[in-house]
């Protein structure tokens, strides 16, 4: 089972991959590397775990983001209200949200979409994509 550190990194080193910087990463990451990001990516369902939605931010009292994809640029499909539970099916990297670079592929309601790890407890998935 992969550990928090090894998503992490794994994720940033996908985020270096798509955007071809090696330099210094940002909190959140809305630049013109954020438009590399592939909005729509199919994930398959690697485990049957869940997590739940944390990190209530104040500026979006409905919920997180649920997105096409894992990146900023990608629409979004619904907002999960906080505290929700989410079904996990495999994470791989994304845009930097508070330094994680790891989006989780969730199953909520009849959604499928994406979800920062930051916002999940755990981190979001324990399988990459």
């Amino acid at each position: 089972m992969p550990t928090f550190l090894s998503k992490v990194g794994r994720g940033v080193a996908a985020m270096i991959l798509v955007s071809g910087i090696v330099s210094a990463v940002s909190v959140v990451s809305a630049t013109p590397a954020a438009a590399a990001v592939t909005c729509g990516p199919s994930a398959p369902d690697r485990e049957s775990g869940t997590a739940q939605v944390i990190h209530k931010d104040t500026d979006y009292p409905t919920g997180v983001a649920m997105r096409t994809g894992p990146g900023l640029n990608c629409l979004i499909l619904a907002r999960v209200p906080w505290s929700a539970w989410v079904d996990l099916n495999c994470y791989r990297g994304g845009d930097g949200v508070f330094g994680i670079y790891s989006w989780s592929a969730v199953h909520y309601a009849q959604y499928f979409g994406w979800i920062s790890n930051y916002y999940l407890t755990g981190y979001g998935a324990d399988y990459a994509c």
